[in-house]
């Protein structure tokens, strides 16, 4: 459920292997806290931050519990059935899922916390220079994990049987190996002992970004999410309308942005002047704006699409040229799926054989479920999720944190990555999706994400703030 992005690794895929029962540990370290978050959903954040197209997460031991412990994070899931057997059972279970134009792999371990995305990247960046087929960090000339194998070695990589792991190919192949000088061991700890797991979820708590002010100085454009930044449900949050006089004053553009499909950008501009801030539909861009945006790039004008969604879909994809197909879906060469509170087991069955049939499948946002003031219900991301198991195809996904939003948004401005800002509430959309985007990213701690969470995240913001309110303060100062 991810695009392609454009950071160098398209073609270069990320396994985490999280079967083993830690037998000697004594729970599963999957499963173990990092700083408010499962051990297993950290480290595949570290591999979705470093900016991979594909994120593969081995299952076995408490594979359910394990899945759940992922939530929405857009990664694939498989199951090591034979994960009693060794770490190369797992290892072949990621290898299987691949892709078939995949260029290279790494393998990270669960229990390795501290692991970074510079890491990786830094990984994938000695693979692209050196062309070696395996590139390894090493820690005062030892060997150590994450491993990055090419696809030339996957055959043998496969081949490899019980704990060795590619311990064994590495060897093999000692003499075509590249490998990474690392100086902070702390980066390539592992947990082992239950003493060891204290003493790095402490190191991990103590090392929260700092605050590079002066680089608010650059921002001439801002991209805005909403809920959670400027209100929560129908309440505005303190210092709402001087933010907007704020950017007014100084000239800063601004695009307010969301992944939910279902509103109009009228709906959210009538909200906003409810709430005593004149904006114009202009400076608002939903995830269905930009899907149709993204879709008018690859379909011709007039195409005609089945879409599973509210007025935010149906009106973006009208106003993109397109003809809405109805409700047999004849003739549609797209199934477009937005949040649709409506959803019937018609419109799915529908999609599904439009699906199979070859139609492109293009999903608005990822998001699985939606907060309502009884609890979650299903979201956009469960829509899609029925889809793909139905017909064993993945959808391309435009909303956060997938690029596609955020290039729309700097199109729409004119703006230029290096001069504007993200500004979320939440590290794993609105931060890791401008991380991807080469944006400055300024978290607000007044929504989704606390402080525990931002401390043991490996998606780093540039700038923290308790609210908006805090952010108008400073950069005032700084301008």
């Amino acid at each position: 459920m991810r695009a392609t992005n454009d950071n160098g690794q398209s073609n270069i895929a990320a396994v985490v292997l999280a079967a083993g029962a830690s037998t000697r540990f004594g729970q599963p370290k999957q499963l173990l806290d990092w700083g408010g978050k499962p051990l297993v959903a950290h480290v595949a954040e570290v591999a979705l931050a470093a900016g991979f197209a594909r994120v593969i997460v081995v299952l076995g031991y408490q594979a359910g519990a394990v899945r759940a412990a992922l939530d929405t994070r857009p990664v694939q899931t498989v199951m090591n059935w034979r994960w009693k057997e060794g770490m190369s059972t797992s290892v072949y279970a990621g290898l299987v899922a691949l892709p078939l134009d995949t260029e290279a792999a790494i393998f990270l371990h669960c229990d390795q916390p501290l692991v970074t995305p510079d890491l990786l990247r830094a990984l994938v960046a000695r693979f692209r220079e050196s062309g070696a087929p395996i590139v390894y960090p090493s820690l005062a000339g030892q060997q150590r994990t994450p491993v990055l194998f090419a696809a030339e070695l996957f055959p043998e990589l496969a081949a490899v049987s019980g704990d060795e792991g590619g311990r064994a190919l590495i060897a093999r192949y000692a003499h075509r190996a590249a490998m990474l000088p690392v100086s902070d061991a702390r980066v390539l700890a592992d947990i082992d002992t239950p003493a060891d797991y204290e003493q790095l979820h402490s190191f991990s708590l103590q090392s929260a970004p700092s605050r590079g002010e002066e680089r608010l100085r650059s921002i001439r454009h801002l991209i805005v999410d909403m809920d959670g930044v400027l209100w929560h449900g129908d309440h505005p949050l303190p210092g709402l309308q001087e933010f907007f006089s704020f950017l007014y004053q100084k000239q800063i553009g601004f695009m307010l942005v969301t992944n939910n499909s279902s509103k109009t950008p009228d709906q959210y501009m009538r909200k906003l002047a409810g709430f005593g801030v004149e904006v114009t539909t202009a400076n608002i861009l939903t995830s269905a704006q930009a899907t149709a945006a993204y879709l008018a790039g690859i379909a011709p004008p007039g195409s005609r699409i089945y879409a599973i969604g509210e007025d935010g879909v149906r009106e973006a994809l009208v106003d993109q040229g397109f003809v809405i197909a109805d409700e047999s879906g004849t003739g549609a060469s797209f199934v477009v799926v937005g949040w649709d509170r409506h959803l019937t087991w018609d419109k799915l069955a529908t999609a599904a054989l439009l699906i199979q049939a070859g139609a492109g499948f293009i999903g608005t946002n990822p998001d699985v479920n939606y907060p309502t003031v009884h609890g979650r219900v299903p979201g956009n991301g469960a829509q899609l999720a029925a889809l793909q198991v139905t017909t064993g195809v993945s959808p391309i996904v435009v909303g956060k944190p997938e690029v596609w939003l955020f290039r729309e948004a700097l199109r729409r401005m004119n703006a230029q990555p290096e001069h504007t800002a993200v500004l979320g509430d939440r590290l794993d959309t609105d931060i890791l999706g401008g991380v991807r985007a080469g944006l400055t990213t300024i978290l607000v701690l007044s929504g989704i994400s606390t402080q525990a969470e931002l401390a043991a995240s490996p998606v780093k913001p540039d700038l923290v703030y308790t609210g908006i309110a805090e952010l108008t303060q400073v950069w005032q100062r700084l301008l």
